[in-house]
């Protein structure tokens, strides 16, 4: 049946537009083709195919050539700005001359029949086109959707940088105020007349002062690797065993009841920033601490040529299947209760790929391991200075942990 121009339902098929300006001609094609299940809309003439084009799109126009005023190629001409890229146009004729097919196809005909054309050769051709066609009108829809998608990432994307610059800003004007308390602090503490009270105080404020800069640095860290390309390296010879030892003292100062054993054997030196190796370091053995119990063990193994490798293990409960893949993701805690922002193994994460190196855990019913891999990269021979420096035997660190 045909339709009124306007009619078609939005996500409805494109109707078939037929031009022709002999009626038993749009008889016998519209018979050929209403099995295909598509709105059928007829025209008599040029300038009517040209009005209803004004008004609604078409799957397909199926045109006569030889028309009174305004011929079929006229029409198509009148139609190039009108017509979608994807609609196809097939020509009739009932001259089959080569000069008028070349024309046809010149104006972008995708097929050019002679009258009589079988009604099964017909349906079978618009049937084809059609399929492209609604392919085709698929396609661009989703890529309408992707690039709709691609643009709201990219505001969302462009939002979080303004968020965290705005971070990075606070985090940076928040050290000046905190060096005027640290200041302030020292001196209450060293006044002649301050009572053993005011001291207590002032390193009560000292002790949260020092906690607060870390969560500065932290935020920094978090800014510099997400807003400029990763973190930035000082790098210099580095014994990785010595920073081994000096990170877990530091660690078990501030956690007396963690039994933390160290062991280190082969070549650990290497061309890396010390300060980031440490606070590396400082953070998987932190992060051991409190979320995996007391018991945690740092092995740094400098076997291989080219690259340095330290384990951290704690045999706390293994982290669920469906939280390791976020273990390093900005701003994650675990459900243990510790302070912090969440930032310590992303900032981990960071060091490991600002050193060309990495970081992987793996956790189950034995425990869990963090394994930190560093690639030698500008590493000191042996005779240049940069042996390691001897471990204390595992056994007298076991035996002062079982003291505790």
């Amino acid at each position: 049946m045909a339709q009124r121009a306007g009619e078609v339902q939005p996500g409805a098929p494109h109707a078939i537009l037929i031009v022709d300006d002999a009626a038993a001609n749009l008889v016998a094609y519209r018979a050929a083709l209403e099995s295909l299940g598509r709105d059928i809309v007829t025209a008599r003439s040029g300038p009517d195919a040209i009005a209803l084009l004004d008004r609604r799109p078409f799957s397909l126009v199926l045109i006569d050539v030889r028309m009174p005023g305004m011929d079929g190629f006229a029409t198509v001409e009148r139609l190039r700005d009108q017509l979608d890229s994807l609609t196809p146009v097939i020509f009739i004729t009932g001259d089959g001359d080569a000069a008028t097919m070349r024309r046809a196809y010149e104006f972008g005909a995708v097929d050019f029949l002679l009258k009589p054309v079988p009604a099964e050769i017909l349906r079978g051709k618009v049937r084809n086109l059609l399929v492209l066609y609604d392919q085709g009108i698929e396609l661009e829809r989703r890529a309408a959707l992707l690039t709709e998608q691609h643009q709201r990432l990219v505001e969302a994307d462009a939002r979080l940088q303004r968020k965290d610059t705005n971070i990075g800003i606070l985090a940076h004007d928040l050290r000046n105020p905190l060096t005027a308390i640290t200041t302030g602090a020292d001196m209450l503490a060293r006044l002649p007349d301050a009572s053993d009270k005011a001291r207590r105080i002032a390193e009560r404020i000292n002790r949260s002062a020092r906690r607060m800069t870390a969560l500065i640095r932290d935020i920094l860290d978090y800014t510099q690797g997400r807003l400029g390309g990763g973190l930035r390296l000082k790098r210099e010879p580095t014994d990785l065993g010595a920073l081994s030892h000096s990170v877990v003292d530091e660690v078990r100062a501030g956690y007396p009841t963690a039994c933390i054993e160290v062991d280190t054997a082969g070549r650990l030196t290497g061309h890396w920033d010390p300060a980031r190796i440490e606070q590396a370091l400082s953070n998987l053995l932190t992060n051991a601490v409190q979320h995996g119990g007391p018991n945690v063990r740092l092995t740094a193994s400098g076997d291989a040529p080219d690259h340095v490798v330290v384990t951290v293990r704690n045999g706390g409960a293994p982290i669920p299947q469906e939280q390791l893949a976020g273990v390093f993701d900005a701003f994650t805690k675990g459900n243990s209760g510790a302070d912090g922002l969440g930032l310590g193994l992303f900032i981990v994460r960071e060091i490991a790929h600002a050193h060309r190196g990495s970081v992987a855990v793996q956790s189950g019913a034995d425990g869990t391991v963090f394994t930190f891999s560093l690639p030698r990269s500008h590493a000191l021979p042996e005779a240049a200075g940069g042996g390691t420096t001897p471990a204390p035997p595992v056994e007298r660190l076991a035996s002062a942990c079982s003291a505790l």
